[in-house]
């Protein structure tokens, strides 16, 4: 374990828990903390989506920093929604299909641990990510089950601390639903 795993961790806990309280705050703390997770997951663990998950996070924490801050040029935050069932439909026909290919055209050039899972876990998260920064509540859902592959998938690579992240992440993900479903009935 090293010192860069340990600051990601800290990092990443702030985020999800500001993340978890609705604050817009902690898209600075997703993005510090993706930057260190992405290098780590590369140089360290050779895991190519994952770091290549971090790049996104990092685009998307500047993204939902404006979103969620509402702008100079919006009135109101945006609000909790929920997602509808072409949401649902796009984003699991896209996670799988992205994800399978992504992971089938780079094992053509690249040899990398675990290609397909972590491909397809690194697809999902996107999305999920990308309904976050929307607020759209079903997010959690998203996470948890992907945040929940990933506990695996980074134990078998030997990444305790980045596995028992994940089992903090799948849980703040299930409080994460919760909360933002309170927050809905609340409006």
């Amino acid at each position: 374990m090293s010192t860069l795993e340990i600051i990601a961790t800290v990092l990443s806990l702030i985020y999800i828990i500001l993340a978890v309280k609705n604050k817009s705050i902690c898209f600075v703390f997703g993005l510090v903390a993706s930057v260190v997770w992405g290098y780590v997951s590369l140089y360290n663990y050779n895991l190519v989506f994952d770091a290549l998950l971090q790049v996104f996070y990092i685009g998307m924490s500047v993204y939902g920093l404006y979103l969620w801050s509402a702008g100079k040029d919006q009135k109101e935050e945006l609000p909790i929604r929920h997602m509808t069932g072409r949401d649902h439909t796009i984003t699991i026909i896209s996670g799988v299909v992205l994800g399978i290919g992504v992971a089938y055209s780079t094992s053509l050039f690249y040899e990398a641990s675990w290609p397909y899972l972590d491909s397809l876990t690194t697809a999902f998260l996107m999305l999920a990510t990308y309904y976050l920064v929307k607020r759209k509540i079903e997010c959690w859902i998203y996470f948890i089950i992907a945040d929940a592959i990933y506990i695996y998938i980074y134990w078998a690579q030997g990444a305790k601390l980045f596995a028992g992240m994940m089992v903090v992440y799948t849980v703040m993900a299930a409080v994460g639903y919760w909360q933002w479903a309170k927050d809905i009935k609340q409006k």
